[in-house]
């Protein structure tokens, strides 16, 4: 059994002998989920459709964003950022609701979290698989029957397992920070609901990175500094690489928006993040997660005192 003062590599060899009952745990945590429904996991991709869907009608049609494919751009941040706010959300009081079973026996308390956020990881590629990559398949057939020429998604595509690890690490790391904090402190999983709610809009979803950087509204002497704190979130890179990744450019050019609405100046959007920022941004995702490790296993001999 390992002991509060095992070093990290102890720790991470203890969980994997426990690998079975993490796959146990991820298919219980499926099971409960979807319990006397009639549809099952199709009601996993009906909740993000239907909020993708609205903000589709209200930027397409009520604030219209003049983007080639606007509505594509949004749905391949979207997504993405559903896992996160599931999969940090849903694994915030993963260890509270399963106190009676920690009570009871042992096992590696970090399992719970990390079922959690395996669990979601599995409803991120179902929804990869039947909504994103087909909805881009066609999107390419259209543009290769339009322009009669074979349109490909960028190269960059082969990135996206690098960009799936990346955004697992991080959500996995604060599910076991939050999880954690969440059996000494039951504020915890609201607090994290609200700031989770508020995060939506520092995140580029519905608008593009560059839109930050060129930022009209904010005094030339700080924009620079804004927007490097801006790229120092981890979702921030992470949602422009999804973006960059499975969109190529029209013709081979990137797409060009108003700098200001009304206004003849554009700007070039959808360019991805420096190559620096991806690698500082995964660096940075290894470590939340680390960090989350090390917190959680600091205090589990606590969560029965504690509760």
């Amino acid at each position: 059994m390992a002991q509060p003062s095992s070093s990290f590599s102890a720790e991470i060899r203890e969980a994997w002998r426990y690998r079975e009952l993490l796959r146990t745990l991820v298919r219980r945590e499926l099971d409960v989920r979807y319990k006397n429904s009639i549809f099952g996991v199709a009601w996993s991709l009906a909740n993000p459709i239907m909020r993708a869907i609205i903000l589709l009608l209200v930027f397409q049609y009520v604030i219209p964003i003049k983007v080639p494919n606007y509505g594509v751009h949004v749905l391949a941040t979207f997504f993405p950022w559903t896992y996160f706010l599931t999969g940090v959300l849903d694994a915030a009081d993963s260890v509270s609701k399963q106190m009676p079973l920690v009570r009871k026996v042992y096992f590696p308390r970090e399992l719970l979290p990390i079922a959690t956020t395996l669990a979601n990881l599995r409803h991120f590629l179902l929804t990869l698989g039947v909504v994103t990559i087909p909805l881009l398949v066609v999107l390419y057939a259209r543009d290769s029957f339009i322009h009669h020429r074979l349109s490909l998604p960028p190269a960059e595509i082969l990135l996206l397992p690098v960009l799936i690890i990346m955004q697992t690490l991080l959500i996995a790391g604060l599910a076991l920070f939050l999880s954690a904090l969440n059996v000494f402190f039951e504020d915890t999983k609201f607090l994290a609901a609200v700031i989770a709610d508020l995060l939506f809009y520092a995140v580029p979803i519905i608008y593009f990175i560059e839109q930050v950087e060129h930022a009209t509204l904010l005094p030339e002497s700080i924009r620079g500094v804004v927007h490097t704190l801006f790229l120092l979130n981890p979702m921030v890179v992470i949602l422009a690489s999804y973006r960059r990744f499975l969109i190529a450019w029209p013709d081979g050019t990137p797409p060009r928006i108003p700098l200001t609405p009304g206004q003849p100046e554009t700007i070039a959007v959808n360019l991805g993040v420096p190559w620096p920022w991806f690698c500082l941004s995964f660096a940075m995702c290894t470590a939340i997660f680390i960090f989350g490790y090390r917190f959680f296993n600091a205090r589990k001999w606590r969560f029965v005192e504690a509760a």
